[in-house]
């Protein structure tokens, strides 16, 4: 295929086309020496969600409001434009078309200790995103928040595979995902004003998404729908 008319919608919308297309074979890929953890589906909907989700958000959210950039896709559709304006950076995730109600859990630790999820996501936190209140969260938070932690943890590595249960396992298939991402105070700075070195300060907190597998997909699929949406109306 040729160059695409409006990168950041048409290629999300080519990477579901892989999604349903090649999802079969997918299925029928085992990974490695561990026939039992099931299919390599994981992988493959991991690595087509990150330009799903990233593209439109890099190429047209991220320039709302600010000088025109190098990669930079506002001027080929203004409906584009107004819908993340009203629906991403303006509503709540409750209110957004690609919303699934119970689909998203919430949870924002503020308070040690944190933890580094290498190490997997502790029972008792695995305990707290599987509750009523971080269903809750997540359908009260604000669609820009959400949408900043999504996207952070697909561009930074902050993904967390569950199993069924919601918990952290070498042994068992992945059900669920976590997208986490890190909150950081402000860097010291300890040369003056005007020479503050960059970087981020010390850790303060983690913000954390669960979805199911399917409902992820799902998501996925919907998320596609709402952007070619506004490329019609355009």
């Amino acid at each position: 295929m040729g160059q695409p008319n409006h990168y950041g919608i048409e290629l999300p919308a080519r990477c579901l086309q892989l999604v349903d297309g090649l999802w079969e074979q997918a299925e029928s890929i085992h990974g490695g020496n561990r026939p039992d953890l099931g299919p390599l589906t994981t992988t493959f909907l991991i690595s087509m969600a990150m330009p799903i989700i990233n593209l439109p958000i890099e190429r047209i959210e991220r320039h709302i409001n600010k000088d025109p950039g190098y990669a930079d896709d506002r001027k080929i559709n203004e409906k584009a434009v107004e819908a993340f304006d009203a629906v991403v950076r303006k509503g709540t995730l409750a209110a957004a078309p690609f919303y699934e109600d119970g689909a998203w859990s919430f949870l924002a630790l503020r308070e040690e200790p944190l933890f580094n999820i290498a190490d997997g996501i502790p029972q008792e936190t695995a305990d707290r995103l599987g509750s009523d209140e971080a269903s809750e969260n997540a359908r009260r938070m604000p669609a820009n928040q959400w949408v900043s932690i999504l996207r952070n943890a697909l561009a930074h590595g902050g993904i967390v595979y569950l199993d069924e249960d919601g918990r952290s396992g070498h042994d068992r298939p992945v059900k669920m995902y976590a997208f986490v991402n890190g909150k950081y105070g402000r860097r010291d700075c300890q040369h003056g004003e005007g020479h503050c070195p960059t970087g981020l300060g010390n850790l303060e907190g983690l913000n954390i998404l669960r979805i199911s597998e399917d409902s992820f997909r799902s998501f996925l699929r919907t998320w596609v729908e709402w952007l070619q949406e506004s490329e019609q109306q355009a």
